[in-house]
């Protein structure tokens, strides 16, 4: 495929096209560009645009998609390794793995919420539109409030399922490792909303077809950030149904637990770890990033240009 510079290499109008997209992003060779490659990543598509490149399509398309999972494209900034697409996943594997690890007391489950709302809190904000900037107010605000709301959910319905007399041990004990899945999707959309709330506030930047500016849009604020949240309960089913399922299933169907019990931690983290590979790119694939909205639905501070006008999403 032709090599287009500064463009997907699948169509964002499909599903899957988006999906390819986003799977290219959390490659985790990219782990390990330091960040003088990831400036000669940015000169060979420089290079490509100006019409002096001597580096074959695949190797624009390598250094392309290094860009597109390490930096920003509103600011153009490296963003810090865990919050971004390229190495978000593996920085949440060890969490994610130890929240759906049976047995685990209230206390540290809680805490263990607290470090995976930290990621994500770290992750939105990276990730946001930056067109416009967010108060430190704001980002503190999102942080404790979904801190919040993934303890509490946690506790609660941790509670109700141990209180419950009409639940066998083994039961409880099965259903106390699917807890994480409803405290993280519900905290995590917490998390967009409060973390993002000054796009809310503010507005976003919206462009015409050509690039140029056609304003600062609310409608367009608000669509990204509902969309973004949407997102997140799509993203928190695998990573959160997957290792507990799967361990449920090999410890009915299967002697493997009872033959070799340490084999519990290897599998559950190859789990959570097949989870978190599949969930990302699959959530964020929903809904195009560069996402579009009617002209005519626009406030009449825009001026657009052409029928829609676009704007960056966020993740």
């Amino acid at each position: 495929m032709m090599f287009r510079a500064g463009e997907p290499k699948w169509d964002q109008s499909t599903f899957s096209g988006r999906l390819k997209h986003f799977i290219a992003q959390v490659n985790p060779s990219y782990i390990f560009y330091s960040k003088d490659r990831l400036e000669r990543c940015k000169d060979m598509i420089r290079e490509h645009k100006a019409g002096s490149t001597q580096h074959s399509n695949e190797e624009l398309w390598q250094a392309q998609y290094a860009v597109f999972g390490r930096i920003h494209p509103d600011t153009g900034h490296v963003l810090p390794l865990p919050f971004s697409m390229t190495g978000f996943s593996p920085a949440n594997i060890p969490i994610c793995a130890l929240m759906v690890m049976p047995g685990t007391h209230p206390v540290i489950a809680s805490c263990y919420q607290i470090i995976n709302q930290t990621l994500n809190a770290g992750f939105n904000y990276c990730n946001r539109n930056a067109s416009k900037e967010t108060s430190t107010a704001q980002m503190v605000g999102g942080y404790l409030g979904a801190v919040s709301v993934a303890v509490s959910v946690a506790t609660v319905l941790r509670r109700t399922i141990t209180s419950s007399p009409r639940i066998s041990a083994g039961m409880k004990r099965t259903l106390a490792t699917f807890l994480p899945f409803p405290a993280v999707a519900s905290a995590s959309m917490c998390n967009i909303i409060l973390m993002r709330n000054g796009e809310f506030f503010n507005g976003v930047e919206v462009f015409n077809e050509d690039g140029t500016s056609a304003g600062i849009s609310h409608l367009a604020a608000r669509k990204a950030i509902l969309t973004t949240a949407l997102t997140r309960i799509v993203m928190a089913t695998p990573i959160f149904f997957l290792p507990p399922a799967g361990v449920a299933v090999l410890e009915r169907a299967t002697t493997l637990f009872k033959r070799f019990p340490r084999t519990r931690i290897p599998i559950t983290v190859a789990l959570s770890t097949l989870g978190l590979y599949v969930g990302i790119p699959l959530a964020v694939a929903c809904f195009p990033q560069t996402s579009s909205l009617a002209a005519d639905k626009l406030e009449p501070c825009c001026k657009p240009t052409g029928d829609f006008v676009f704007y960056n999403k966020g993740l």
